[in-house]
């Protein structure tokens, strides 16, 4: 599958995200960038062993991606060897034809949003306006990916931002 995507710190998170779709999120990472291997767990309904390429080195928002489904035990034997681990809820936002997945971490980054949008084409990517709730663009900052965020502690994560912003 073909992934093109934004990513965006968020100001305020929006006054009725809570009456959204949303699903627990468990992810453990095996890699990290450029090609990250991980599990997820969603809802501890689906499991998932995902692979990410990125389609261009230098270029964080588009990815070949490709997931098979592997069984509840075969995820928990998983599990147990990841080092890198986050925990989140993704709340699925509607933008009219697009969907904003809202992430809200729990755990080591507990208190940390940001949000991805998904795009079907270049177009759409290229004549999106983001609301105003969402943040700045972090689309390219390895910080943002998954598989780094599963490293850092809150503290680092927010050193971080305040050094990107200060930019």
């Amino acid at each position: 599958m073909f992934e093109n995507e934004l990513t965006f710190l968020i100001k305020n998170l929006p006054k009725d995200l809570e009456e959204q779709k949303r699903i627990e999120i468990k992810q453990g990472y095996f890699s990290g960038l450029p090609s990250p291997l991980r599990i997820r767990s969603e809802n501890n309904q689906i499991f998932t062993l995902t692979k990410k390429v990125k389609i261009d080195e230098c270029d964080c928002s588009r990815f070949n991606e490709t997931s098979i489904t592997i069984k509840e035990e075969e995820f928990n034997l998983l599990w147990k060897v990841c080092l890198k681990k986050i925990s989140k809820k993704r709340y699925f936002y509607p933008l009219g034809d697009l969907t904003a997945e809202v992430d809200v971490f729990r755990d080591r980054l507990n208190g940390f949003a940001m949000v991805e949008v998904e795009f079907p084409s270049e177009e759409k990517r290229s004549k999106f306006d983001a609301p105003s709730w969402f943040g700045e663009d972090i689309t390219q900052e390895n910080w943002a990916a998954n598989s780094v965020l599963s490293t850092l502690s809150l503290d680092e994560l927010n050193i971080l931002i305040k050094e990107f912003k200060e930019k």
